[in-house]
Order: C-alpha cells, then sequence, then structure tokens
C-alpha cells in the first residue's frame, strides 16, 4: 500500500513538471510571435498610411517598416517600438512636421529609429528628435536638418546615437540637459546656427569619431558638465571654439583633430585632462592644469629662468 502510494505521488510529480516545462516553451513562443512588423505607405496594400496610427495600433516590440515617400506628422512614441524606413536611405523618406512641435516625441524607454530625413520643426525647445526622460534608446543613421535643434535629450540617459547627420538647424545640432552616460559616436554634425553640441548639467557622457564643422559658435560647449570622455574627434571651422568648458571639470580630452576654430579649446573656471590633442592656427587658452606632466614642466622651466635673472 506504501508503495503504490509512493508511485502515485512521483507520477503525480512527474505531471506537474511536464505541465509546467510545456507552459514555460508555450509562453517563449507566444511571447516571440507577439512582436509584429507593421508596414506604412500610400499602397492599399499596406497596413496604414500614417505612422502615428500605426504606433497607436501597435504592441510593445513591434516594428514600423515605412516605405519611401514624405509623411507630414508629429509622432508621439510612448510605446517600445523600431521604426525604420524600408530602404534604410534617409533621402528617400522623409518626415515632416505638419506643425511647430517635435518631430519625433519619445517618452518610452527602448526606442529605435533607424533611415528617416526628419525635418520642419520650429519652436522653443523642440527638436527633430526629442527623447524625454528615456533610457536605451538607439537614433541611427538619420538625417536632421531645418529643426530648432537637431536632437535633444532631457533628463535621458544610456541611449546611443551613432552615424547621424544632423545639419543646418535653427540652434544646436544635440542638445543634452540633465542628461548622463550617453554614447555619441560617428555623427556628423555641421552648418547649425548655434552649437554644435551642447551639454548643460550632463556627466559620463562619451563622445567618439564625431565630425564637427563649421557651426557658427562652439563645436562643443560644456556648462556645467562634468566626467565626460571626448576623444578621436574631428572639430574644425568653427566660428568661436573648437570645445568650450565652462565650470565643467574632470573631463578628459584626448586624440582630437582641432582645424581652424577661432580657438581651439577654452575653459573657464575649469579643471580637465586634455592631452594630445592636435590643433591649429590658435592657442589653448584659460586652460588651468592642462595636464600634469606639462604643467610640471612649465614650473620648472619658469624656475630656471628665474635663478638665472638672480645669478
Amino acid at each position: 500500500m506504501m508503495l503504490r502510494k509512493r508511485m502515485m505521488g512521483m507520477l503525480s510529480r512527474y505531471k506537474m513538471i511536464q505541465l509546467l516545462i510545456t507552459l514555460f516553451f508555450l509562453i517563449i513562443i507566444t511571447g516571440a510571435s507577439s512582436a509584429a512588423t507593421i508596414t506604412v505607405n500610400d499602397d492599399p496594400e499596406a497596413n496604414y498610411t500614417s505612422i502615428q496610427d500605426a504606433i497607436d495600433n501597435s504592441n510593445s516590440g513591434d516594428t514600423i517598416l515605412v516605405n519611401p515617400g514624405t509623411y507630414n506628422e508629429n509622432l508621439n512614441i510612448n510605446k517600445p517600438l523600431t521604426i525604420v524606413s524600408n530602404s534604410e536611405i534617409p533621402d528617400k523618406t522623409t518626415v515632416q512636421a505638419s506643425e511647430n512641435d517635435n518631430v519625433f516625441y519619445i517618452t518610452s524607454n527602448n526606442v529605435i529609429i533607424r533611415g528617416f530625413s526628419i525635418t520642419g520643426t520650429h519652436g522653443p525647445s523642440k527638436a527633430g528628435i526629442y527623447l524625454d526622460e528615456v533610457e536605451e534608446c538607439i537614433i541611427t543613421n538619420n538625417i536632421l536638418s531645418n529643426n530648432e535643434n537637431g536632437i535633444e535629450l532631457v533628463s535621458s540617459s544610456n541611449n546611443i546615437l551613432i552615424n547621424n547627420t544632423i545639419k543646418s538647424n535653427t540652434f544646436d545640432g544635440i542638445f543634452l540637459e540633465r542628461s548622463n552616460n550617453n554614447e555619441l559616436r560617428n555623427n556628423s554634425i555641421y552648418f547649425n546656427i548655434w552649437n554644435g553640441i551642447v551639454l548643460e548639467a550632463s556627466n559620463n557622457n562619451r563622445f567618439s569619431n564625431n565630425t564637427i564643422n563649421s557651426n557658427r559658435l562652439d563645436g562643443i560647449s560644456f556648462i556645467n558638465s562634468n566626467n565626460n570622455l571626448i576623444n578621436n574627434n574631428s572639430i574644425g571651422s568653427n566660428g568661436k571654439n573648437g570645445i568650450s568648458l565652462d565650470i565643467s571639470n574632470n573631463n578628459t580630452l584626448n586624440d582630437n583633430f582641432l582645424i581652424n576654430n577661432s580657438e581651439g579649446i577654452e575653459a573657464d573656471y575649469s579643471e580637465n585632462h586634455i592631452y594630445n590633442n592636435h590643433i591649429s592656427n590658435r592657442e589653448v587658452s584659460r586652460i588651468p592644469f592642462v595636464n600634469n606632466l606639462i604643467t610640471l614642466i612649465m614650473v620648472g622651466i619658469c624656475c630656471l629662468f628665474m635663478r638665472k635673472e638672480k645669478k
């Protein structure tokens, strides 16, 4: 009798394990199949003719595939989505503001925007792409032109901006406000009416392999921003400074090429790690403690001259 009870107990546990395994695989299959691809086009075979309609009727994790054309819309993205142009050639798929608001307004984490020409928004603090308190978003292979700001990040961290062209915007190419731990690389930023990139109260960001040319004011402007890394960027022909640091400390600037700016690097009330940069035409100005080794050498030379004069 006892043996029979044990056998029945073991059988029950075995069935329970089987049931749990089956449920586990059902959850995986259901999750994988729930992410859909939604098409947008003026073609009757497409799911939607409006990108915003596709966003509103999508589920988290879906991909919205936008076919070539011009879409006059201001888009609000409030869920994790991948929104890409079908051609992935920005000039073929344009999203143009229909009113003076952000063209892409992102309020959700884990959004990907890829392959668009984004243009036409004007008004205070408006941008072609505006990231508002979000994380883990990727903005890549877009052209942003003729907006107030090209890309704006406000209280947004751990995002990636890569391979974008940001040009001819009314104010700044890229503006970061209270935004930390973002990565900006391989972007081309030029002909913006104010600055190429501005950081305000933004820390621990990384800038590498960007080309920042021919902006009317600074190439990169730091305001009260600390612990950022700027390396291997090409910064040239900007109307004011290649790099400006204002009340910004412990930033590392190395291996950058600064050519034909009004001034190469300017720092006010700032102490930073600045070394191995290639600067032409203008001197580095008002930078305390550019590099510990350089500072020691300069102090040593001054001491030698003072001793000779005393003799």
